[in-house]
């Protein structure tokens, strides 16, 4: 009886052993795969609390944590940061990095904070430049501001819920854990916090198979609140005025983030019409919130609007192919006309006075 025990007991010490090695090495594959760090994840769980989301983790600099924030280019004295969703981010495109850094060797005295992130608009970008400044210590003397059209959709579909004011910081909360909608990050994070903790494996494969089955669950059962008829409804259909004034608040807020330091001198608001506002489908611009909004700041003449409505219409007549990615219903801009007429006239208005 007693050698079955010890026997018994070996077995299964053996066995326990054994699949704390295969799981370690079934975690140590999947960390591998990912590319993900420990730095990297736990960047990620610290500021998403209060930024909804961040960059794609897949797209980061492991190394280097902040790219899911930002990029850095330069080391001029005079700052500039380039703020906004997927229009922004092609600022931080290899292709427009290099434009950028051809300017900074005849501009030196300048340095670039690139930090468009998709889907952002500016509750979102409000708390960002609050981070940018109080926890990484970039301070703009011109602030550039990407303003899409989807802006409107998702403050009032995607952030208006998750908005808060905390001690008189706008924060934008995540998503909850029962949540899939676009960039919700719940089960990512916490799988690779656990991943990269002290437990032991068995334990971490079981909270990530838990995790699993949860996520699934949710995903049949979840009806997603913000799809592309939410996000791109009020460009077609007009918002009512209590939208209206919810937005002009949020842009409100923006600006007075953005002029409650003394550093700043410029804030550039650069908004681009969509597709189907050229062909008259949609019946309601941005422009029109931001003028608003403008007229209404105390920071009026500080304030500048740059819109590409005009040029945009002139350049459909010539080709209109060439401006819009094709069949793109949020109306991306193709590479070569945004690195050819896009930026460097959003670049031209930094030494305009």
């Amino acid at each position: 009886m007693k050698k079955n025990i010890i026997l018994l007991s070996t077995v299964t010490a053996l066995g326990i052993i054994f699949l704390e090695y295969f799981a370690s090495f079934k975690i140590n594959r999947l960390i591998k795969r990912n590319g993900y760090t420990k730095e990297l994840i736990e960047f990620y769980n610290h500021y998403y609390k209060e930024l909804h989301h961040l960059g794609r983790l897949n797209e980061a600099d492991a190394k280097n944590p902040s790219s899911l924030m930002f990029d850095k280019i330069g080391d001029g004295k005079v700052c500039i940061i380039i703020q906004g969703d997927s229009w922004a981010e092609q600022y931080r495109e290899d292709e427009s990095k290099n434009y950028l850094k051809q300017y900074l060797e005849r501009q030196n005295k300048y340095k670039f904070i690139l930090a468009g992130t998709g889907s952002y608009s500016p509750s979102i970008m409000t708390s960002q430049l609050f981070i940018l400044r109080n926890d990484f210590d970039h301070h703009p003397e011109i602030l550039i501001a990407v303003i899409d059209q989807t802006d409107i959709g998702d403050e009032i579909c995607r952030y208006k819920k998750l908005r808060k004011d905390k001690e008189g910081k706008i924060i934008v909360e995540p998503e909850d854990e029962n949540s899939i909608e676009y960039n919700s990050g719940y089960y990512i994070i916490n799988n690779f916090k656990m991943f990269f903790s002290d437990h032991y494996s068995l334990v971490k494969i079981f909270y990530y198979l838990k995790n699993n089955l949860k996520s699934k669950r949710n995903q049949k059962r979840y009806q997603i609140r913000c799809d592309k008829n939410q996000i791109l409804g009020p460009l077609k259909n007009g918002v009512n005025a209590n939208e209206e004034k919810y937005l002009i608040d949020v842009f409100q807020d923006y600006f007075h983030e953005a002029f409650s330091s003394p550093a700043l001198k410029k804030l550039i608001l650069v908004t681009h019409p969509h597709k189907k506002h050229l062909s008259g489908e949609y019946v309601l611009n941005i422009d029109e919130l931001i003028l608003k909004a403008k007229s209404q700041s105390k920071f009026n003449e500080n304030i500048k609007i740059v819109s590409f409505a005009k040029q945009f219409k002139s350049q459909l007549q010539k080709d209109p192919n060439n401006i819009f990615v094709d069949n793109d219903a949020y109306s991306h801009l193709k590479k070569d006309y945004f690195l050819t007429y896009i930026l460097p006239e959003v670049i031209t208005e930094i030494n305009l006075e």
